[in-house]
C-alpha cells in the first residue's frame, strides 16, 4: 500500500434549491491530498484532504455571496421571525392587529429572501411577499380612514361599550347607517306569534312584554334584541312582544340587512355573536317557573 500525492482540480456547483433555470456558479479549488489505493483500484480520502475540502467548501461559499451576504445565523433567525409572525396572525382576533402582523411577516421574509443562505435573492417568494405587505398595508390605512371619518352619537357610543362591544368602531357604523330610528307609544306590537317579522329591533330605551299563547312569559328592556330567534333562524316569531313604556328602538328592515350582511362575512359574525350574546343573558334573566 503506498501513498500518492495528487493535485487534484475540483470543480464545486454552488446551486441553489430550486433554481435549475439559473446560470450555476463554478469554482476551481486546488488541493494537494493523499489518496490510499488499495487493491480493488478504490480511492478513499484521508481525514487531511477531507477537512481541507469542507474547509475549502465553506470560504468560497460564504466568498461567492459578495455584497448581499448576511450572517448565516441572521439569515436564519429572520425566516424563522417571518413564519412567527404569520402564526400569531392566526390567532389573533382584532382584524387589524392580523394585518399588521402580516405587514411584519411579510417585510421578514423578503430580508429572508434577498439575504437567502444560498447566495443570492430568491426573487419569486420576494415579489409575493411585497405584493402581500402592500395589499395589508392598503387595507389598514383604508380602516384608519374610514375610522377618522366615523362618526357615532353619544347614545351609538354607548351602544357600542355595552351591547356591541365586540364591534369595531367603522363595522358598528356600517350596521347603524343601515337603520333607522324609531319612537313608539305603549302596547305597540313589534312582532307577532307565528307569523314572520319583516323587522329586527335593538331596544336602546324601554320595556317588553313577551307572550305566547297569551300568556306572559317574560319581560325585557334596554339593551336586548326582538325577533332576533326569527332573523337567525328565518322562521316565524315564536312569541308575540308588546311595549310596555314608550320605547325608542334602533330597526333594521331585514331584507336590506340580509343583503348587507351578505356582502360583508364579518359584519354577520360580530352580529350573530352580539345576539348569541343577548340571548345567553335573557335565558339566565328567566325568573324560576316555580
Amino acid at each position: 500500500m503506498r501513498l500518492y500525492p495528487t493535485t487534484i482540480n475540483i470543480k464545486i456547483c454552488l446551486a441553489m434549491h430550486g433554481r435549475t433555470s439559473r446560470e450555476l456558479r463554478i469554482k476551481s479549488l486546488q488541493f494537494v491530498g493523499f489518496y490510499q489505493m488499495y487493491a480493488n483500484n478504490r480511492f478513499k480520502r484521508t481525514d487531511v484532504f477531507s477537512s481541507i475540502l469542507t474547509t475549502g467548501v465553506l470560504y468560497f461559499a460564504n466568498q461567492d455571496t459578495g455584497k448581499h451576504s448576511m450572517s448565516i445565523h441572521l439569515v436564519s433567525f429572520v425566516g424563522h421571525l417571518a413564519f412567527f409572525l404569520t402564526a400569531i396572525s392566526f390567532v389573533v382576533k382584532d382584524i387589524v392587529a392580523l394585518r399588521i402582523l402580516a405587514i411584519f411577516s411579510s417585510f421578514a421574509a423578503i430580508l429572508y429572501n434577498y439575504f437567502h443562505p444560498m447566495g443570492s435573492p430568491d426573487w419569486l417568494p420576494l415579489s409575493w411577499c411585497f405584493v402581500f405587505a402592500l395589499i395589508n398595508i392598503w387595507r389598514v390605512c383604508q380602516f384608519y380612514t374610514e375610522k377618522y371619518k366615523v362618526s357615532l352619537s353619544d347614545i351609538e357610543l354607548e351602544m357600542l361599550d355595552t351591547s356591541f362591544s365586540n364591534f369595531n368602531p367603522v363595522e358598528f357604523a356600517k350596521l347603524i347607517r343601515a337603520s333607522h330610528w324609531e319612537n313608539v307609544g305603549i302596547n305597540t306590537t313589534l312582532t307577532t306569534e307565528k307569523e314572520i317579522p319583516q323587522k329586527l329591533y335593538f331596544v336602546q330605551n324601554g320595556s317588553i312584554l313577551v307572550t305566547r299563547d297569551n300568556k306572559e312569559i317574560a319581560r325585557t328592556s334596554d339593551g336586548t334584541f326582538i325577533g332576533e330567534m326569527s332573523f337567525i333562524n328565518n322562521s316565524y316569531a315564536s312569541a308575540t312582544t308588546t311595549t310596555l313604556t314608550p320605547t325608542k328602538l334602533v330597526v333594521w328592515d331585514r331584507p336590506a340587512l340580509n343583503k348587507l350582511l351578505s356582502r360583508n362575512p364579518t359584519l354577520s359574525i360580530l352580529l350573530k355573536h352580539s345576539i348569541s350574546v343577548d340571548l345567553t343573558k335573557k335565558i339566565t334573566e328567566q325568573p324560576d317557573p316555580r
